[in-house]
């Protein structure tokens, strides 16, 4: 091992301690949970706000498409049945059980909304992804980057970034919205009242909040928003659409940009991608992350890195390059500020991140963040994403801020 990776190691292993056996205890009032939910079709996480408010992010379900990593826990189900079943599993102590707040997608790519190739009929639209999740958990308020026309930068555009779900997921919100009284709005860039806790904000003033950093295009700055990027958006893909949000709770903050970039210009665009850099402006140091697009190699790049200085990094893995091994190592060298603790989904990039790097990660599963009250400490768990038993595969100390 080089020294560098040796070096991270020996600090990691200071910082944490692993364990396993047991389930992960109930949430509790006052508590936060960040579940970034394993399947391996896509990007999930289901989290649960301080006074029981709760928020997926995103719901992807790649199935038949070129994407291929193993479906966890197995291909009985669906992608989107098993994200039903594992909200239903983690809401039964909230308020409303099996009923879903808000849910937010990022940006309008397959492996946070579902494919085409993944459809099965419905009676009222296509089902996969978000819209599979939709038919067995109820949602209280949709918001996406689109509402309500989906034609920016053009319809077409966005129906090929979706690999032809749009219509489908366009269907699926108009009849939420009609026959279950489902609210959808656009994600508004700047926003810090979008979303608000439901049962108890008043508890809570002062102590939470969720901020809309960015999103289709933009970035909120003082009381206006600007453009992220300097060409015309025809020219961008689809991730640089992605919207970003930054939760506070206390002293811990946890960010989600979707699959946000963080590198220069590529053969797909003529703009600088560099989102990221532009993004860390603003948010300064954070707590904890879900890898900006999976951790490829377009992201976590080493500006952001040392602005933010993140101490834990979830990966949400479906395909064999997620994570990029050069990413890793970047995350993993000593001199980055912050704890740096990595944790995966899947192993299904094991072998392009070479057995070195890999030592870095504990075991892969379901990843849970839990802010304790007051937002004051934190703790990470690793539950068994082979089996619905929620089995504990690790955990770390409880780690004060």
């Amino acid at each position: 091992m080089h020294r560098c990776l040796a070096i991270f190691v020996f600090l990691l292993a200071t910082l944490s301690l692993s364990g396993q056996g047991g389930r992960l205890p109930e949430w509790k009032e006052g508590w936060m949970d960040i579940h970034t939910i394993a399947t391996g079709m896509g990007d999930a996480s289901f989290l649960i706000l301080p006074d029981g408010t709760s928020m997926l992010i995103d719901a992807g379900d790649t199935f038949g498409t070129r994407f291929i990593s193993r479906m966890l826990p197995d291909s009985s189900r669906t992608a989107g049945e098993w994200i039903a079943r594992y909200i239903r599993r983690h809401s039964a102590a909230l308020p409303e059980p099996g009923k879903v707040d808000y849910f937010l997608l990022t940006h309008l790519h397959q492996d946070h909304m579902g494919a085409a190739s993944a459809l099965r009929p419905g009676p009222h639209y296509g089902l996969a992804g978000i819209t599979r999740v939709g038919e067995d958990i109820r949602f209280g308020t949709l918001v996406d980057r689109g509402y309500p026309n989906y034609d920016y930068p053009s319809l077409e555009k966005n129906i090929r970034s979706s690999g032809g779900m749009l219509p489908e997921y366009m269907k699926f919100v108009s009849w939420q919205r009609d026959n279950r009284g489902m609210q959808a709005e656009r994600f508004q860039v700047g926003s810090r009242s979008q979303f608000r806790l439901r049962y108890a904000p008043e508890r809570y003033k002062g102590s939470f909040e969720v901020w809309n950093v960015a999103g289709d295009g933009l970035i909120a700055d003082g009381k206006k928003n600007r453009a992220l990027y300097d060409d015309h958006p025809e020219d961008w893909d689809e991730n640089m659409f992605s919207c970003v949000t930054l939760f506070r709770y206390g002293r811990f903050t946890y960010f989600n940009g979707g699959d946000l970039g963080g590198s220069g210009r590529t053969a797909k665009t003529k703009t600088d991608r560099d989102a990221e850099s532009q993004v860390a402006e603003l948010t300064g140091r954070i707590t904890a992350m879900k890898a900006d697009h999976h951790g490829w190699k377009d992201t976590v790049n080493p500006y952001f890195l040392w602005k933010t200085a993140p101490d834990v990094i979830l990966f949400p893995c479906s395909h064999i390059n997620h994570p990029w091994s050069a990413t890793v190592r970047r995350i993993a060298d000593p001199q980055m500020p912050g704890r740096r603790m990595m944790f995966v989904t899947h192993d299904t990039g094991r072998g392009q991140v070479g057995e070195e790097l890999w030592k870095l990660f504990p075991p892969h599963g379901h990843i849970v963040v839990r802010v304790y009250e007051g937002g004051a400490s934190y703790q990470v768990f690793v539950v068994d994403a082979e089996e619905e038993d929620g089995q504990i595969l690790y955990q770390t100390d409880i780690i004060r801020l």
